[in-house]
């Protein structure tokens, strides 16, 4: 069995708080694009998880989301099967592309459909953020606004983009260490992503966190200002860095690739083409996505200033 456990970016991000836990809450436009990571998976008779990966930049033991799913999903509802587990890596670690929570939704998607469980999307939900808090989001892909600390998902209009260009400079940047060095202001500012949504000018959102990454790293943000001179609308980090992309036209692309040779140029996945393309389902949709995540369908944002 094979299966594509695709990367997001962060388009636009805003802190809006802080929860007496140390999380830190927070509002963004979370957006599926075609890089992705490819887990192989075979049963053996073992009953163990074995699990490999192709990266020496990440740990292949029980801190690794993969296993931490099994762990969690197995003691849960009394599983016992043995798989081998192996991960050809395109995602790198660190670089706020959301390698991890993918690579985790991925096998929780892929248990449910193997055992044939039943979990309404909630408990899934629940389930997915006491891993990570990105994983609820690759439960459906596409454009999404997530709130609270990423979990709280609202299906808005998909982004009038096609194409994505992401240079990931091989940067490991640890989110907790970012949010950690955070300074929050006093008085909450007006959010340029209520603003987006209601007027559709991608060019107002910003990611406040680069402010605090730049300053650890401003290599990053060099990178930045060169991609900018290209004369793209809109550069941005995703998530806490480290990587950075665009949404070029022909000739950007042209002139990104000549800059930055090993840039990744791809493509915008909305949710159809995201569940789509996930892979080793017969229909090509994992089952899992039913009449549950329908609900999603149906919501809009909410636009408080």
């Amino acid at each position: 069995m094979e299966f594509r456990s695709f990367a997001k970016v962060n388009i636009g991000l805003e802190i809006t708080g802080k929860r007496a836990n140390g999380y830190h809450e927070l509002k963004t436009i979370f957006q599926t694009i075609s890089l992705y990571d490819t887990i192989e998976i075979n049963e053996n008779q073992r009953d163990k998880i074995s699990l490999s990966g192709d990266s020496d930049n990440i740990l292949w033991d029980n801190s690794n989301t993969i296993i931490r799913v099994f762990e969690l999903m197995y003691g849960k509802f009394g599983l016992d099967q043995g798989f081998d587990i192996h991960v050809k890596k395109n995602i790198p670690a660190g670089s706020g592309l959301g390698g991890g929570s993918s690579n985790a939704a991925i096998m929780m998607m892929f248990i449910m459909d193997y055992f044939k469980l039943e979990i309404p999307i909630d408990e899934l939900i629940n389930l997915g953020r006491t891993i990570g808090a990105d994983i609820p989001f690759f439960f459906t892909g596409g454009t999404m606004l997530g709130e609270g600390v990423g979990e709280i998902l609202t299906l808005i209009d998909d982004l009038k983009k096609e194409s994505v260009a992401v240079i990931m400079p091989g940067l490991h940047i640890s989110t907790e260490d970012i949010f950690s060095r955070l300074n929050l202001t006093k008085s909450p500012l007006k959010s340029k992503i209520n603003t987006f949504l209601s007027s559709g000018d991608i060019s107002t959102l910003k990611n406040e966190l680069e402010f605090t990454t730049f300053k650890i790293f401003p290599e990053l943000k060099k990178i930045k200002m060169k991609m900018e001179n290209l004369g793209l609308d809109y550069v941005s980090m995703s998530g806490t860095g480290s990587s950075l992309f665009c949404f070029p036209n022909d000739a950007q692309k042209t002139a990104l690739k000549s800059a930055f040779p090993d840039i990744f140029i791809g493509e915008l996945l909305d949710k159809q083409k995201y569940q789509n393309s996930i892979g080793a389902w017969p229909s090509g949709k994992a089952s899992v996505f039913g009449a549950d995540i329908r609900r999603f369908e149906s919501s809009r944002p909410r636009t408080k200033k």
